[in-house]
């Protein structure tokens, strides 16, 4: 399994908009890979709404990935 790193600044930001860990690793595991100059982007849409990410290979021991931010919109 994928190890993800979440730092403080980003799991302050997931519960600001209401995002779990589950729903990073749902995103990161099922979710449309794109990619954003050297950054790697992760998206998936859900019933009226899409969850992305931004991550990069992880510099911590230990880690795979470290998700830099997520974001949540409404789908139209």
């Amino acid at each position: 399994m994928v190890s993800l790193y979440f730092p403080d600044k980003t799991i302050g930001k997931m519960a600001g908009l209401g995002i779990s860990e589950a729903d990073v690793y749902d995103v990161f595991n099922h979710g449309e890979e794109k990619i954003s100059g050297r950054t790697r982007v992760m998206v998936k849409k859900y019933n009226g709404f899409e969850i992305g990410l931004y991550f990069d290979t992880c510099k911590r021991a230990g880690d795979d990935y470290t998700i830099i931010t997520v974001w949540k919109r409404d789908r139209r």
